[in-house]
């Protein structure tokens, strides 16, 4: 019985082995697989975008999930390991649904909106904070090149203007480890990319950055969790942060001239248990031409920022800032002018001074509960003698939402924000002193693709 069963193993293992040889002598007449010739590359579709997941741009609390998108790499061929150029197109549909229990504020929460007009509630929808967005990454012999353009449709103020607009356009180059250079549109060097909560409403609350995005050149060293940056960015003088005194608010004085570029430099550091701190600062020169009429003068404005998150044991994240300066102009949100050309010519700064706190809870895995708050204040002698109609003296703002996000390409959000403004109201002979508070309601739906 034992010689039985052990010749009945052979012939099985016969078998496979006749199996496998014939499979072999199958494999060895197919033709062979041609090589690909010089300057044709193999090209992939996967979905997701973590190809520039680690490449953060703008603030944490707008970022796109990880998994949504689509990348497209290109190799030169099979033997390298890993892609050589990759390219992620990402970005969602938001729609938005409003109610504006006083007065009605437009497609986002709009500061110099609230003028105290009552019993005007109103019901607003909307979708111009749909977004879209194309990366690349591309390794060189010269170091890894990256590149951005963003776009929304917000242009055009918070009144339903739904032409295109550019956010980001923006390459960064590798070239030297440690060091990296910078040139396009991109987020101010001055802002805090860590610095806030996530909001349903667009603009979130007075206090942190305003003006978040300017054509600069930017050159970044980054060592362990260090990063150090300096940029020469685009002058905001005659863009509406120096107006004419007794002109209406956000008008440019007329024979404004930029003749120098913004400077500013920024130092983050990211500590270990997950904890964030930052100080930034900005220059920026006010000039007008007598060139163009009137007389020539010029000014210097500056400010400063400080800003930390800290992680309370993995449950909440406590983030908050504190900014200040003298012709800080719209760099500070909730800020309406920088600097103002008084009668004689000559051209005035103003003090500004920024507060913001918020607080983070991980209730789940897919819900979040962010409180915030922020605080805005103005030099109120600087703003009387300036004399612009619906210039802000000071304003103070909350947010409260709740975001549900049930699978990782759908995020909703139920929101409610209050904000107090005190404001100058001037009529070209009288100037008086007012103040207004406002509620909001507002839904909304991200659709991540």
């Amino acid at each position: 019985m034992t010689v039985s069963g052990q010749a009945d193993e052979l012939a099985a293992l016969k078998a496979q082995l006749e199996a496998l040889q014939a499979r072999v002598n199958q494999l060895e007449t197919q033709p062979e697989m041609p090589a690909l010739a010089d300057g044709v590359s193999l090209i992939t579709f996967r979905r997701g975008s973590e190809a520039t997941a680690d490449w953060q741009t703008g603030r944490v609390s707008e970022a796109i999930p990880a998994g949504s998108g689509l990348t497209i790499a290109i190799t030169p061929s099979a033997d390298l390991p890993a892609p050589v150029h990759e390219v992620t197109v990402s970005g969602y549909v938001k729609g938005d649904v409003i109610y504006d229990f006083d007065e009605d504020l437009g497609d986002y929460f709009s500061y110099t909106a609230i003028t105290g007009r009552r019993d005007q509630d109103h019901v607003r929808l909307h979708a111009r904070q749909t977004r879209f967005a194309i990366k690349s990454k591309s390794d060189t012999a010269i170091g890894q090149i990256r590149t951005v353009i963003e776009g929304d449709f917000l242009s055009g103020g918070s009144f339903g203007n739904t032409d295109f607009r550019l956010r980001w356009a923006w390459g960064e180059w590798d070239f030297i480890p440690n060091w990296t250079f910078g040139a396009g549109r991109y987020d101010t060097n001055f802002m805090s990319p860590f610095t806030g909560t996530t909001t349903v409403d667009f603009n979130g609350d007075v206090g942190l950055i305003g003006t978040s995005r300017t054509n600069q050149v930017r050159l970044t060293y980054a060592s362990g969790g260090m990063t150090f940056a300096f940029a020469v960015e685009e002058p905001l003088g005659d863009l509406g942060d120096l107006i004419d005194q007794f002109g209406e608010s956000f008008v440019t004085a007329e024979n404004s001239s930029n003749d120098i570029p913004n400077f500013t430099a920024r130092w983050q550091y990211d500590a270990p248990g997950g904890h964030q701190f930052l100080i930034s600062g900005v220059m920026q020169n006010y000039h007008t031409d007598s060139a163009l009429g009137g007389v020539s003068d010029s000014a210097v404005g500056w400010g400063v920022q400080g800003a930390a998150n800290i992680n309370l044991a993995d449950i909440a994240t406590l983030t908050a800032s504190v900014m200040y300066g003298d012709g800080i102009g719209s760099y500070l949100f909730g800020n309406t002018i920088g600097a103002y050309v008084d009668v004689d010519g000559d051209i005035h700064t103003t003090e500004a001074l920024g507060l913001y706190a918020g607080v983070i809870f991980n209730v789940t895995d897919t819900t979040s509960l962010n409180l915030s708050w922020g605080y805005a204040d103005m030099n109120k002698s600087e703003v009387l003698r300036a004399s612009a109609d619906n210039t802000t003296i000071d304003v103070m703002s909350a947010h409260a939402n709740i975001l549900w996000r049930p699978v990782e390409q759908l995020r909703l959000g139920w929101e409610v924000m209050w904000a107090d403004r005190k404001f100058l109201d001037f009529d070209g002979v009288d100037a008086d002193i007012r103040q207004a508070d406002v509620w909001r309601a507002q839904f909304g739906a991200w659709f991540y693709f």
